[in-house]
């Protein structure tokens, strides 16, 4: 849109406002045209709930990088779009207060100013400047960097100091004649600079060390602002000039029309608008002269201290509300009223282009063009609430808990009606659908599923017992004319011919086992969307894409192929997209822990309620223009496909930003060293978009570890534990709407300590063989040492044993000795008695004739001859015994 028309609009939308005591936001809105649609804004807020540490921001700048810079009471805040970190005392204590109030950008960073100190800014706190000598009894006001990098600080005393080779010197040629306060610095060229103070507005020369008085000291220039090609001054007396090439000012605003005007909100924007902001109320666009002034009702009671306007998107610093982000909506709603606020549930287009809208409980709407209509249970609906809608022959057929309602479409009457009266299996109408040949199908609870033949009535599709009860819940007409039924708890069912062929269950557990939604793909494939994710049948195989896999939610109450980009989603989420790159990749993934990248429209791109609603059929509807009508617990989404090919992609804004280990901080540049000793530290990076963060997806690997890329979803960081010593690559990719779009490669060195160097493990080597070589040494010849000891003290026990027995052997040859003695004696006297007593009888028998005077008979002597000879044996006996043991003893 053209400014001057952009500008009338908003002109309009303000009368509208004043006149009008219902104040809607589309009536002021910065972003609307008059089209069938509104191009709708929204809000994104940043204040202590989600990064801000507290919600009074004192300035705004952007800098060089893209980044958001906020200072508020807590510390300073450096934003990217998707995450935020807050610098303040405690994590950077290179601060000498936490509070800031000002920002000066330039060529080289940002100049932020306290009372006391100033701070430099590029990606983080580089530097910070002590200025308590020269702000005693004052503050500082404005801080100015020339081309050489020398800075010249002014504060409120009027004073103002060079600062070079660390040290604060008055600026010799700067001496006013009156009192004043310095307020601002504008740099006009890379020599000039206007100075301006409650009590004058000044020019000073840097190359001829000289001052000019440009307005005299009774105009009180509170702030100098603009561009160097189109300067402006604010004067709380006199209002807005212009500071023209001869550095005479010309008046563009009176102050009567601007005594609210907050001063230190001014600026300039791309199209050389000024915008400010009213202590009392709302914002002011001033163009040429014309003052507009307009406001947001989710600001309204909050002060716009900082404002900055850039191609797209518009920030305000807030005094209590935080950082207000406004932006034109990526997600478009329609223009009616009626449709505002309310639970959408079906959505279809008819063959006229017209949409058909239903509802929880406001009953049924139809676009037409600029025109919507409405119908409700008085009208003739069954019941307001609509679960399902199908179009054929200039009829719509309306699905409810009660049954289906048959609206003739160029009456806008009802005709006839569904019911369990007429032939409805229950009167809860889950889906109805018209398929190829022109026939439209009803699935209810308690398994009814339908059809209507040629002459209206309804037909039952006759199910096996088993399924008598089942609760159909969506259909599809597959490419060969199949008509697939999802159910809940029951599985896919396929009927051909009005005939039930097969039912299919998912592998699904029981609280997942709904069937939402199924689409086919060109290649035959079946997808269904259940409440336990989306599932791929191919080939008779399933496959599951879960949350764990990138859904942001396990339901899927949509599946949508726009025929040019990729796959659209609808959960309770909202809307998300995966462009067919990366549907195909799960589709080809054999791996279980696949990661799909995507992007989300939710509510912070323009949808009415990020929750979209589910069960009901159709859960999207596809216009004629490609466009996707998404149905939202508050009202209709309208998402155009079209816009991610068709508009121009930025370049990616990707920064490293910070290494940190222990409670040291590094900015990174190129590469980083990871000192010796440490194991535990944390890479950060960002990706710098305020229009729509979402669009991204990010992964990372750690090349030479893994192959594997790891999803990184809102984190801005990684963090590393245990990396042995060497030469890392972290890589980051970068996926925009699902496509890649960069790598960005870190390398890493972490350093090894002495004890972790080649040089030392060679010595240690080298170490603990000598070592060993001593050990074994040692141990070979004390091994030695105790087997001669050993031997030594085996073979004097040997020999003391053995002259123990000796000592034993002549003990025991004494005791036989004595034995043989006693054994001599007994024989020499034991035996000789009887002996001779034998010899003697023996001899008296010999001649026992010769002898008469005999006593006893031959008998007798022999008798006693035996006995004798007995007796002998008898000791001979004893003898022999004694004898045998001692040579056993």
């Amino acid at each position: 849109m053209k400014p001057k028309a952009y500008l009338f609009f908003i002109i309009l939308s303000f009368s509208y406002f004043l006149g009008s005591s219902d104040n809607h936001a589309q009536s002021t809105n910065l972003w609307a045209d008059s089209s069938s649609q509104k191009k709708n804004y929204v809000m994104e807020i940043w204040d202590n709930s989600n990064g801000l540490p507290q919600n009074a921001v004192f300035a705004l700048e952007k800098d060089e990088f893209g980044y958001i810079w906020v200072s508020t009471e807590e510390g300073l805040v450096r934003l990217d779009g998707i995450s935020s970190k807050v610098f303040d005392r405690e994590s950077y204590p290179i601060m000498q207060e936490q509070t800031y109030f000002t920002f000066f950008n330039t060529k080289r960073g940002i100049w932020a100013s306290g009372d006391r100190s100033i701070a430099f800014l590029n990606k983080s706190i580089l530097k910070v400047i002590d200025c308590s000598s020269i702000t005693e009894n004052s503050s500082i006001r404005a801080v100015f960097e020339d081309t050489n990098g020398n800075l010249l600080i002014g504060n409120s005393k009027g004073e103002i100091y060079r600062f070079e080779n660390e040290q604060f010197v008055p600026l010799e040629f700067w001496k006013p004649e009156v009192d004043l306060e310095i307020q601002s610095f504008f740099q006009l060229s890379p020599s000039e600079l206007l100075v301006g103070t409650t009590n004058g507005l000044y020019k000073l020369n840097l190359e001829n060390n000289t001052t000019a008085e440009i307005a005299p000291s009774s105009f009180s220039a509170m702030k100098v602002f603009g561009n160097s090609n189109l300067p402006y001054v604010f004067s709380p007396q006199e209002g807005i000039f212009k500071i023209n090439q001869e550095l005479q000012l010309e008046e563009i605003v009176p102050i009567d029309g601007i005594q609210d005007m907050i001063h230190f909100s001014l600026t300039l924007d791309e199209e050389n608008r000024i915008w400010g902001s009213s202590s009392e109320k709302g914002l002011m666009i001033i163009d040429n002269g014309e003052v507009t002034r307009f406001y947001y009702p989710e600001l309204n009671n909050y002060t716009v201290r900082g404002i900055i306007k850039d191609e797209t998107n518009l920030y305000l610093g807030t005094l209590g509300k935080g950082l207000a982000i406004v932006k034109p909506a990526k997600v478009k709603q329609p223009k009616f009223d009626e449709l505002q606020k309310k639970n959408i549930k079906a959505l279809i287009q008819g063959n006229d282009s017209s949409i058909w809208v239903g509802t929880q409980s406001d009953g049924l709407f139809r676009v037409v063009g600029d025109e919507i209509q409405s119908w409700r249970q008085e009208d003739g609906l069954l019941t307001n609430g609509v679960t399902t809608l199908a179009t054929k022959e200039g009829k719509a057929y309306i699905g409810s808990s009660a049954g289906v309602s048959i609206l003739d479409i160029r009456s806008g009457k009802f005709t006839s009606y569904f019911t369990q009266e007429n032939g409805l299996k229950n009167n809860y109408v889950q889906t109805v659908f018209k398929d190829s040949k022109n026939t439209i199908w009803i699935l209810t609870r308690n398994g009814g599923l339908h059809y209507i033949v040629e002459n209206g009535t309804i037909q039952e599709v006759d199910l096996p017992a088993e399924f008598k009860r089942t609760r159909f819940v969506s259909i599809l007409e597959s490419s060969n004319g199949d008509m697939i039924i999802g159910s809940m708890s029951k599985g896919m069912f396929r009927i051909r011919d009005g005939v039930f062929v097969e039912n299919q269950p998912l592998p699904l557990t029981p609280g997942e086992n709904i069937i939402y939604c199924i689409h086919e793909d060109k290649d035959g494939n079946l997808f269904f969307g259940t409440h336990g994710g989306l599932i791929m049948l191919r080939d008779g195989q399933f496959k599951s894409l879960k949350k764990q896999n990138g859904l942001q939610t396990q339901a899927v109450y949509s599946i949508t192929d726009d025929g040019k980009n990729g796959y659209w989603i609808t959960n309770n989420f909202g809307a998300q997209f995966f462009s067919y790159q990366e549907f195909n990749l799960f589709k080809e993934s054999t791996d279980d822990s696949f990661f799909i990248g995507s992007t989300l429209y939710d509510q912070s791109v323009g949808m009415p309620n990020s929750e979209a609603n589910g069960l009901i059929f159709p859960a999207v509807a596809r216009d004629f223009k490609g466009r996707i009508w998404v149905p939202t617990v508050e009202g209709v989404g309208i998402i155009d496909p079209s816009l991610q090919s068709g508009m121009e992609k930025e370049e990616i804004d990707f920064q490293w930003d910070e290494l940190q280990y222990g409670d040291k901080k590094e900015t990174i540049n190129e590469e980083i060293t990871i000192p010796a000793g440490i194991r535990m530290f944390q890479v950060s990076f960002s990706l710098i978009d305020f229009k729509n963060p979402s669009q991204y997806s990010v992964f990372y690997l750690i090349e030479s570890k893994s192959d594997n890329w790891l999803p990184l979803k809102d984190q801005r960081f990684l963090y590393f534990n245990g990396l042995k010593p060497g030469n890392y690559n972290l890589k980051v990719k970068i996926l925009r709407y699902g496509q890649q779009e960069a790598i960005y490669s870190l390398p890493i060195r972490v350093s090894a300590s002495f004890f972790e160097t080649l040089f030392f493990k060679i010595s240690l080597g080298l170490a603990l063989i000598l070592l060993i070589y001593l050990a074994l040494n040692f141990y070979l010849s004390k091994k030695l040492k105790v087997q001669l000891e050993a031997k030594v003290s085996k073979r004097t026990l040997e020999l003391s044993h053995t002259n123990e027995k000796l000592k034993e052997a002549v003990k025991e040859i004494e005791k036989q000795k004595e034995v043989l003695h006693e054994l001599t004696w007994n024989q020499s006297h034991l035996l000789r008695a009887p002996l001779s007593k034998a010899i003697g009888i023996n001899q008296l028998l010999l001649n026992y004739s010769k002898y008469q005077k005999v006593e006893k008979s031959k008998e007798e002597l022999e008798q006693e001859l035996l006995s004798s000879l007995k007796q002998v044996d008898e000791i001979l006996k004893d003898t022999f015994t004694k004898s045998e043991n001692l040579k056993k003893s």
